[in-house]
């Protein structure tokens, strides 16, 4: 809605003054002549796509490329966490997998039948509310890897205080 109020606003030289669900009102001036009006055709403007930031990122945060690539084929080959299907209930999901990031570091959620878009709605919500970052959405499969825990960043800060004070 941001992007058609602003071609609209761009286009007719006005002012959106009021904005209300799907209702605009469009103030073009008082010396307003309609008869000299521009006339915009229909099809040769479009509002610009907007554009998303990346849901998964090439490298994950705090891993280099190796060992992204490794986490995601141990994802791929370890078992499913749990099967979600179309139109399932998914009351348990997040419980379930901050469940299973206390053991395991990589987890895998089959979403067979679910459809893509919906798989990716899911994984964001599940980066969300069960810190994790999804590392890799294929086949209608989602793999999640827990991310560095306070534990191991913590340690990364005291072995780089170690060395900056033994230097």
């Amino acid at each position: 809605m941001d992007n058609v109020c602003f071609q609209l606003e761009e286009k007719s030289r006005g002012k959106i003054i009021y904005r209300h669900i799907n209702i605009l009102i469009l103030y073009r001036g008082r010396n307003y002549d309609p008869q000299n009006r521009p006339v915009i055709p229909l099809m040769l403007w479009k509002p610009y796509a907007p554009i998303y930031p990346k849901l998964v990122k090439n490298i994950a945060d705090g891993l280099t490329f190796e060992e992204t690539k490794e986490m995601r084929n141990r994802g791929l080959h370890s078992p499913a966490l749990m099967k979600l299907t179309r139109n399932g209930v998914y009351v348990n999901v997040v419980a379930r997998v901050r469940e299973a990031f206390e053991t395991e570091e990589v987890i895998r959620l089959d979403c067979t039948h679910v459809g893509t878009s919906d798989c990716k709605r899911i994984g964001v919500k599940l980066r969300d509310l069960a810190p994790c970052v999804p590392i890799l959405f294929k086949d209608e499969q989602i793999i999640l890897w827990r991310g560095k825990t306070d534990q191991e960043r913590n340690s990364d800060i005291s072995d780089a205080n170690a060395k900056s004070s033994g230097a």
